[in-house]
């Protein structure tokens, strides 16, 4: 007979494999998504020659395809940080900052320097590799199933 502590430890290393499996997959099908060089290349000579840049217009598509509105984006209050350097450090300090005050804050980064997770913070915490799985999985398949 299997003891209760046993078993526990048993589904636990069970679910522990599941979601870590689930977010393997989610960290391969990101990195599958992302721009090689020589389609950024291409990009760039398009815009060269003058064909419209749709940027914009594409990531407008994107949220409306994982049901997100321009006017919800609107109603967020975001701090963009943008320049050359010191972005990291800049929106460190300035999530520190609104977290003292008690204010909520997400914060997301990018590159990352060791795992994809360390891009996106809630509360000053790294998303769980439960966490991102489950978020990564729901926006790819919601765009995916609307190609």
């Amino acid at each position: 007979m299997i003891s209760v502590g046993l078993c526990r430890s048993l589904i636990f290393r069970i679910v522990c494999r599941m979601f870590s499996i689930k977010y393997e997959e989610a960290v391969h099908k990101l990195n599958s998504l992302q721009s090689n060089k020589a389609t950024i290349a291409q990009i760039r000579k398009d815009i060269k020659t003058g064909q419209k840049c749709t940027n914009l217009k594409d990531m407008e598509n994107y949220l409306m395809r994982t049901g997100i509105s321009l006017n919800t984006l609107d109603k967020l209050s975001v701090v963009h940080v943008a320049g050359t350097k010191g972005k990291g450090s800049t929106s460190a300090m300035c999530e520190s900052i609104l977290r003292a005050h008690g204010f909520r804050t997400g914060f997301y980064s990018s590159p990352h320097l060791v795992a994809v997770r360390e891009r996106i913070r809630l509360f000053g915490i790294p998303l769980s590799e439960e966490a991102f799985a489950r978020h990564f999985h729901k926006v790819y398949d919601s765009l995916y199933k609307t190609q």
